[in-house]
């Protein structure tokens, strides 16, 4: 489901549309539950009905990225529509909030 980006591809990638992005550590045990979180929040009706691309961004591989968006601490959501940064929330994210984030 999670297509990995890169510093190189990530102003492709989340160009056009709804985008979810996750930044995550390899090691983390929170990341790997976040991507658990997003992962079933994509099967829910709120997310059904949108056309969302699901990205994840290793936060220790891509040390642009982390610099210029100020990711602190992983995991990290942030959300993108057309390019442009509408929502970011480190640590837990739970379905209601990414139903918020994706519905700004």
């Amino acid at each position: 489901m999670f297509v990995e980006i890169t510093d190189e591809t990530f102003e492709t990638s989340v160009a056009g549309g709804l985008s979810v992005v996750l930044f995550y550590k390899e090691q983390c045990p929170f990341c790997k539950a976040m991507r658990k979180i997003i992962t079933k929040f994509s099967d829910m009706p709120a997310a059904g009905n949108k056309q969302i691309k699901y990205f994840e961004i290793n936060r220790e591989t891509n040390p642009k990225l982390v610099e210029s968006l100020r990711v602190e601490r992983t995991p990290s959501v942030f959300i993108f529509r057309d390019g442009q940064k509408r929502a970011s929330k480190s640590g837990d994210v739970t379905y209601k909030e990414l139903d918020r984030m994706v519905a700004c």
